[in-house]
């Protein structure tokens, strides 16, 4: 039996049609539980709804464990949608028993607007993404240790093993849970054909402000969790920012040297940018540049911050608080 666990502090309007699809999951037994911060109507009466108050989306999802039944833990957000064949694509990864958990991609889905596909096209980029692409479009199957929890199953057991989710950071409590899983000597499986849809977000303020988090956080944890997060692809954007604003005030100071280092540097970058984009309509190409290299600049400073932060503000205010696990 697989427990889909949604949490969500209201309903943006995903909700039902991310719902519909858990339950289009056919020849699975489960059960779907839904965890707002306040009551919410869903119409399929076979959903299991708690309302947990405003607290952080580990709690939600420690309190969702609790209530399922299923032996598979199925944990995607609400703004998502699970599309044919995703748990029966997933599921035989936990005949081994040491598989814990498997991941799948998020794909944007067609029907987003203009510049929430603009926001996909830029996380399905190499040139954006890097090494962790897979998390965006289908990539090779394989083994991983770090993977986001919106399309993330996890073996009831090993949940219990590792206590759950054991932070309060939001993003990141899924880096912290998945070191734990590995740890303790599991593994974690990437299928690429376990696929669901992910809305992105529908603005780019809203795009880079997602992007400032990740970066605010992957910073941080590259002093609180180096094992999977101090490795080079997520220190690239800091370099961009210091390298590029170190070699433009060269330029602006410097001999001609410098300009022609310079023009060339930022052609490449480019260029590169846009083969990154190339299985992309050309109607997004252009804007999607623009955004990477944006994305590159909010991210770079975000991960800087995040460096040399003393603590994240969720973490010190869990401090005086009961501890998440």
């Amino acid at each position: 039996m697989v427990s889909i666990i949604i949490p969500l502090k209201k309903d943006q309007g995903y909700l039902q049609p991310c719902v519909e699809a858990c339950f289009g999951q056919y020849g699975v037994e489960m059960e779907v539980i839904v965890l707002p911060d306040e009551p919410e109507e869903v119409v399929d009466s076979r959903v299991i709804q708690e309302a947990t108050g405003p607290v952080s989306p580990a709690r939600k999802r420690n309190r969702g464990a609790e209530l399922a039944k299923g032996e598979i833990l199925a944990f995607i957000d609400d703004d998502t949608r699970p599309v044919e064949g995703w748990l029966e694509a997933a599921l035989p990864h936990f005949n081994d028993p040491k598989v814990a958990a498997v991941g799948g991609p998020s794909i944007t889905p067609r029907i987003d607007p203009f510049w929430a596909q603009v926001s996909g096209a830029v996380y399905e980029s190499w040139m954006m993404s890097g090494n962790a692409v897979h998390r965006y479009r289908p990539g090779v199957a394989c083994c991983v240790d770090d993977y986001p929890s919106c399309n993330l199953l996890v073996r009831r057991t090993a949940f219990k093993m590792v206590n759950g989710f054991g932070t309060d950071f939001w993003p990141g409590e899924d880096t912290e849970f998945c070191l734990a899983l590995v740890k303790a000597g599991f593994r974690i499986c990437y299928e690429p054909t376990a696929v669901i849809e992910h809305h992105r977000r529908p603005s780019l303020r809203k795009h880079f402000i997602q992007l400032a988090n990740y970066g605010l956080h992957r910073g941080y944890f590259a002093k609180r969790y180096p094992e999977t997060s101090r490795r080079l692809p997520y220190f690239l954007p800091s370099t961009l920012v210091v390298g590029g604003t170190g070699l433009l005030a060269l330029v602006l100071l410097g001999p001609t040297p410098f300009q022609w280092v310079f023009e060339f540097l930022a052609i490449l970058y480019f260029m590169l940018a846009a083969a990154s984009l190339a299985e992309k309509p050309f109607r997004l190409i252009l804007p999607a540049v623009c955004v990477i290299f944006a994305s590159h600049v909010v991210y770079g400073v975000a991960f800087l911050r995040g460096l040399a932060a003393a603590r994240l503000p969720e973490e010190k205010a869990s401090v005086a608080g009961s501890p998440c696990r």
